[in-house]
């Protein structure tokens, strides 16, 4: 298209090879070409090495101005989306997790006003369906295993524990057997629940494989007031009930078993290449947590150790 606009507006062959910088077998190679897909001729050669444009010529070249002004247009607005997109950091966090993110996702937001970040919060489940359809860039989640079709990275742990209200059974024992929680009613996530999942899982690991869980909701504070009205345990992070161990209306049982951890876990699709920005929010996750913690005392996530 740039050759036969250079030729028309040249008045010949030769200029136009010379403003393109190509050898002028290669520009008449061009309009042979050009002219068998419009299926007839553009010039009509003068003595010398004038052209004249014929009718098919003259309306293409009308056409031909227009898509040129078009492809300029778009190869602008193309890289003024990749610029876009190449500075917005769309952030995936499970829900579990959310409650200790503000002051890092403040910090990080203030650190880099040339970036854009876009946070969803949701369950397991939606993160892992945002980072898989690509509608986010990295996502954080508690898992103790890989999901397939995800590149994950753990980053940390996180304490989980059982609690009770203060007038259940077990809950003033010591040293509880893991198999006596068989005998007891739970509440929890409903079925589907990757982290209702993870949890039967690490609970059957210990010895609890058969417990019953009688009441089920997706959302904290349900399950919460259900453990107050004393339906039944459960099982969850220790950051999110601490303030109510710490006022006593619920009960930290006492189980004869090492901490249950659970992994945090950065992911990011299989199929997408890590943009510049994605990781360096990545990396500030990873490693700000730790100075968080040095300089609070309150650490917003146990942080895997770093490899140098």
């Amino acid at each position: 298209m740039e050759v036969f606009i250079a030729i028309a507006e040249g008045g010949g062959f030769r200029a136009a090879a010379e403003k393109l910088g190509m050898a002028q077998p290669s520009v008449s190679s061009h309009v042979q070409a050009l002219e068998n897909q419009v299926g007839g001729a553009l010039f009509r050669r003068r003595r010398g090495s004038g052209v004249d444009l014929t009718d098919l010529g003259k309306t293409f070249l009308t056409h031909a101005r227009q898509l040129l002004v078009e492809a300029d247009n778009m190869a602008v607005d193309l890289y003024r989306t990749r610029i876009e997109a190449e500075r917005r950091i769309i952030f995936a966090c499970q829900r579990s997790l959310s409650d200790f993110m503000p002051p890092l996702l403040a910090e990080f937001a203030g650190q880099h006003r040339d970036l854009e970040l876009v946070t969803r919060v949701g369950r397991q489940e939606e993160v892992v369906d945002l980072i898989r359809s690509d509608k986010a860039n990295l996502g954080l989640y508690l898992s103790n295993q890989n999901l397939p079709g995800l590149r994950s990275v753990v980053i940390g742990q996180q304490e989980l524990v059982i609690v009770a209200s203060p007038n259940h059974p077990l809950a003033h024992r010591k040293d509880i057997a893991p198999v006596e929680l068989n005998n007891f009613s739970f509440v929890g996530p409903p079925e589907g629940s990757l982290f209702g999942q993870g949890m039967t899982q690490m609970l059957a690991e210990i010895g609890a494989e058969n417990i019953s869980i009688v009441s089920k909701a997706t959302e904290f504070e349900f399950l919460r007031a259900l453990v107050i009205a004393e339906v039944g345990l459960y099982c969850c992070l220790l950051k999110r009930v601490q303030v109510d161990l710490d006022r006593g209306d619920l009960v930290r049982l006492s189980i004869a078993t090492p901490p249950l951890t659970m992994d945090v876990r950065q992911i990011f699709s299989v199929k997408t290449p890590v943009s510049p920005s994605v990781a360096l929010f990545a990396e500030f996750l990873r490693r700000r947590h730790q100075s968080y913690s040095n300089t609070t005392g309150k650490a917003l996530l146990t942080l895997a150790p770093t490899k140098n």
